[in-house]
């Protein structure tokens, strides 16, 4: 809609997950060297994790793009699988059949494929996103597949990325083998205020924005009041906020635009849901104290005339 307006050859903040878009903050930036040195080190299992909207599968989308040579892959979008579908949905992304369908004939021809690979030079890693979805039997089968080794190197990298809840799943008596055997363990945080800042200047750029559209300093402060460092949110604000300056016919996105984009996404649940029943939790609260006070100050009163009667 505004692309033609502010001279953008794509939309700045739409939220698919583009690599080519990824901002480097402290920790996207930390997490990617990590995971790279894992794989390229081969040190089996790694973890990336961090709460919704995070970037967590656009940073995934460019660890691929950056794995070294003769690195072959398989990235699994989908976790709600059994753990035999599981194991059909990797070697599968490796391009590869077996000669039965069975678990063993799954796991012999991958292992065959694997020291094939090893013996080229090259090495192969799965990529699990949404790993928090996927069962312990599941998670299980993972920990087999690390299994797949020489005596002197792992043959499989797998990469497991999911929300905070799958630190907690891995923390289960029965997957403590699994959860032992992670070597590389990285967390997304939010963005701070002056990396949400980067992080639209960096997205406007990207999209060939060449000084054609800015956003003032009062209209960065509400996003980065309301955003609270996620990226996801961030983008829904963005673009908001740059249609309203388009509809209103603005070069710059001042606090008036990004104002009416926050109110309409407030109206339509996307913000402010969990914080106004914390205010309203907070303002219940704040109405009781009088009245606990008065009913404590009575009680003492009470006790106070039943010492004097009884003396």
């Amino acid at each position: 809609m505004y692309e033609k307006y502010y001279y953008l050859n794509e939309r700045p903040f739409h939220i698919t997950p583009d690599p080519k878009f990824l901002y480097f903050s402290r920790k996207h930036g930390e997490a990617l060297d990590l995971l790279l040195f894992g794989i390229s080190e081969k040190k089996g299992f790694m973890l990336l994790t961090g709460e919704v909207g995070m970037g967590k599968t656009t940073l995934c989308m460019a660890l691929l793009e950056r794995l070294p040579e003769k690195t072959e892959s398989a990235l699994i979008l989908n976790p709600l699988l059994s753990d035999f579908e599981l194991l059909k949905s990797i070697t599968a992304d490796f391009g590869i059949r077996a000669s039965r369908d069975t678990v063993k004939g799954h796991l012999d021809r991958l292992n065959k494929f694997l020291l094939e690979t090893a013996s080229r030079g090259g090495s192969a890693v799965v990529i699990i996103d949404e790993a928090q979805d996927l069962s312990p039997n599941a998670l299980e089968m993972v920990r087999l597949l690390s299994n797949l080794e020489t005596e002197k190197e792992k043959l499989l990298q797998i990469v497991l990325v999911g929300q905070p809840e799958l630190r907690d799943k891995l923390n289960m008596a029965e997957l403590r083998q699994l959860n032992q055997r992670i070597i590389v363990r990285c967390e997304l945080d939010p963005l701070a205020p002056e990396e949400t800042r980067g992080y639209i200047q960096n997205r406007i750029l990207v999209a060939g924005g060449r000084g054609a559209v800015e956003f003032s300093e009062e209209a960065l402060a509400l996003i980065c009041k309301e955003a609270r460092g996620t990226p996801r949110l961030i983008n829904i604000i963005s673009d908001r906020a740059l249609t309203a300056a388009f509809v209103d016919d603005k070069r710059t996105v001042d606090g008036e635009s990004a104002g009416k984009a926050l109110d309409e996404l407030k109206k339509e649940g996307y913000l402010a849901q969990g914080k106004d029943n914390e205010v309203r939790r907070t303002g219940l609260y704040l109405n009781y104290v009088p009245h606990l006070a008065v009913s404590a100050c009575l009680i003492a009163f009470v006790i106070l005339a039943l010492r004097l009667y009884l003396k």
